[in-house]
């Protein structure tokens, strides 16, 4: 027991209470990149995932990056989307310049349900946001198997 001034009282503490450190410390560690700038960095996309139709249904943001700068590929039951922004601007006026520069990638794998049909995926991007259509396999259907005597 811990002492509070002269009495001793009981210290209650939260069984995972140091859990939300470790997680950090974990993060850093391994988030760790020699060569990091703060003007390149790598973060994950937004996601809403669902199914409609029949068909599962991923939507990314990917603000600013051009529909043919995203790449989206399926492979070993994980969905990937990622894409490369770069931004430019210069103004030049008679008593001012202005130069700005923006890098950033942007990538996201998610685990896909078993029974996915890879092969019919489709992508489009619109005002940013790229949906990600994955129809299913249909289900396999039982067959029932007649029994002959022998």
């Amino acid at each position: 027991m811990a002492k509070n001034g002269t009495s001793e009282l009981p210290v209650k503490r939260a069984p995972w209470g140091e859990l939300p450190d470790l997680r950090e410390s974990m993060r850093s560690l391994f988030d760790w990149t020699p060569f990091r700038s703060p003007f390149w960095e790598v973060r994950e996309p937004a996601v809403d995932m669902f199914e409609r139709d029949g068909k599962i249904v991923v939507k990314a943001e990917m603000p600013g990056i051009a529909p043919d700068k995203i790449d989206v590929t399926v492979s070993d039951g994980e969905l990937r989307i990622s894409g490369e922004r770069r931004e430019e601007k210069e103004v030049k006026e008679e008593h001012y310049y202005r130069s700005e520069r923006s890098f950033g990638r942007i990538f996201r794998s998610l685990p896909l349900p078993e029974g996915c049909d890879r092969e019919n995926v489709t992508a489009t991007a619109k005002d940013g946001v790229v949906e990600v259509v994955i129809p299913r396999k249909p289900a396999a259907v039982g067959k029932k198997v007649e029994v002959k005597a022998g």
